[in-house]
């Protein structure tokens, strides 16, 4: 059997997860509403997505896409479904081993090979690296006459309600239930959330661009009224064919609102050259930024 930590979303880290959320509902209605402009809060920050190179991002591959999927599932939940999954899983029989002291189980070992466990306990999962005998071993060492392992065929072990229970001192059915509550009221803020961030993404796509920005006669970025220049993997890319090193980059992705259409092409050209353009619009003629982005795909 090969042992490994893995910290599935069923319990800890559901449990964290959601609870920082619900904690942040609770706070957010008492937070002071006297806030910089957002213009203000963002300016001289740097967008460092011109940092990103194509090396810089892994695709994952089925496997562990179906592994983040699987554990995702208590997150993405809708309420609805989430009483049926914590019934499924709590009636699961998923635990092969377990490690007591004084009787009280203190960690337990399911059939994956993934582990839970208090923090002086589940060290000794690690240190054993895989090998059931030393992990035996090791019990004994750091609890001699108190300390034992007990192991089980796969399926043939406690319940993972049972588990929990001899685990956390507390009904699995009253975890499940309070989750379920908590998820409730998480996914209708979640809900009015995404709402909200919809209508913002859409006033910010439609944002008319009265400046058009062309390297090699491509484009590269825009500028609406506020000085806000919209610049991203297009920008990286020319610079990257064009053997341009990204930190030249750094000063067009710093967020400057007073600086001119003018000013910016002035910045393009001390790093591409006199192959810049600058194309410029009335606000009642300027494309939107949705439709900048989509010139020349």
């Amino acid at each position: 059997m090969h042992i490994t930590h893995y910290a599935g979303a069923g319990e800890s880290y559901y449990t964290r997860t959601q609870s920082v959320k619900h904690k942040q509902a609770d706070k957010e209605p008492n937070m002071p509403s006297q806030e910089a402009p957002f213009s203000t809060r963002l300016e001289g920050k740097v967008n460092l997505t011109y940092l990103i190179k194509p090396e810089h991002v892994k695709v994952a591959d089925k496997d562990q896409f179906a592994m983040l999927n699987q554990d995702m599932r208590p997150l993405s939940s809708k309420h609805a479904d989430l009483a049926d999954y914590y019934k499924q899983h709590g009636e699961q029989q998923d635990v092969v081993g377990m490690i007591k002291v004084d009787g009280q189980v203190m960690a337990y070992l399911r059939g994956d090979g993934s582990y839970a466990g208090r923090s002086g306990v589940q060290g000794l999962f690690r240190q054993a690296g895989g090998d059931v005998e030393k992990l035996k071993s090791l019990v004994s060492q750091h609890y001699p006459g108190n300390g034992k392992v007990e192991f089980f065929e796969q399926g043939e072990g406690p319940t993972n309600a049972e588990a929990f229970e001899m685990f956390n001192g507390s009904t699995y059915q009253a975890y499940s239930q309070k989750q379920i509550a908590i998820h409730k009221e998480t996914e209708f803020n979640e809900m009015l959330a995404q709402d909200q961030a919809y209508r913002r993404k859409l006033m910010f796509d439609q944002t008319p661009q009265t400046a058009v920005f062309r390297v090699g006669g491509q484009v590269v970025g825009s500028m609406d009224e506020q000085g806000f220049a919209d610049v991203g993997q297009k920008l990286t890319t020319m610079a990257d064919q064009r053997g341009i090193e990204r930190d030249q980059l750094k000063p067009l992705f710093t967020l400057d609102f007073d600086r001119s259409p003018e000013d910016f092409k002035a910045m393009l050209h001390n790093v591409f050259g006199d192959d810049v353009q600058l194309e410029t619009f009335s606000s009642q003629q300027a494309p939107s930024r949705a439709e900048v982005r989509n010139m020349g795909l």
